[in-house]
């Protein structure tokens, strides 16, 4: 896929999380990679597998008021890579706003996302959440 095709790729797949459309799924490889850095408030390091990745995203989804709206707010991609700028919104467990700003770096295989790297600003998110709200 070229480049202009990654980069709607991954503003499809973001839309569809933002708008709380189980098909984001199916723009996940079986064999897809879901990384965070070690040591990130929200549980870092790899998971492998569709499962896997699914289970991460319905634990952390479980830790918000609200449902995630995605701003995407810049995609620079390439014939195997997208790059995204993302702001996400949505509320904490008290019922409070919160913000996050993250990037996530998409890879792709046959029109489908093989891996995904995701940072976020670990510390905004430690001053908005509990110890225990973030277990």
């Amino acid at each position: 896929m070229g480049a202009a095709e990654n980069a709607a790729l991954a503003r499809e797949y973001l839309a569809r999380v933002s708008r709380g459309d189980p098909s984001f799924a199916d723009l996940l490889a079986d064999d897809v990679v879901w990384w965070t850095p070690p040591g990130s408030n929200h549980g870092g390091g790899a998971r492998e597998g569709k499962p896997a990745v699914l289970a991460f995203m319905r634990e952390g989804s479980r830790k918000y008021a609200a449902p995630l709206q995605l701003e995407v707010e810049q995609v620079v991609a390439d014939e195997a890579w997208a790059a995204v700028q993302v702001v996400l919104h949505t509320r904490t467990p008290r019922d409070e706003p919160f913000t996050n700003y993250l990037h996530i770096a998409f890879r792709f295989r046959d029109g489908r996302i093989v891996l995904a790297r995701e940072y976020s600003d670990t510390q905004r998110a430690a001053g908005a959440f509990t110890a225990e709200e973030l277990a």
